[in-house]
């Protein structure tokens, strides 16, 4: 099993990711929704779910029983 120091660096890791897609959805947010790339915007959300659901599965392998 891994170190508890290690799951959180992993937490850490997936938590700038998440972050950084979050970026890029603002990003394409910000222009005119008519030139908005919409199969990138679809791909970002189900990244960002993705990342999200890692984050809450490593957190939860972090609490006490």
């Amino acid at each position: 099993m891994r170190k508890e120091s290690e799951v959180i660096a992993r937490i850490a890791e997936f938590s700038d990711r998440l972050l950084h897609v979050e970026a890029c959805i603002s990003e394409e947010l910000t222009q005119h929704y008519e030139k908005r790339n919409k199969s990138l915007l679809l791909f970002l959300h189900k990244e960002k779910c993705v990342w999200q659901f890692a984050i809450e599965q490593m957190k939860w392998l972090l609490e006490e029983k």
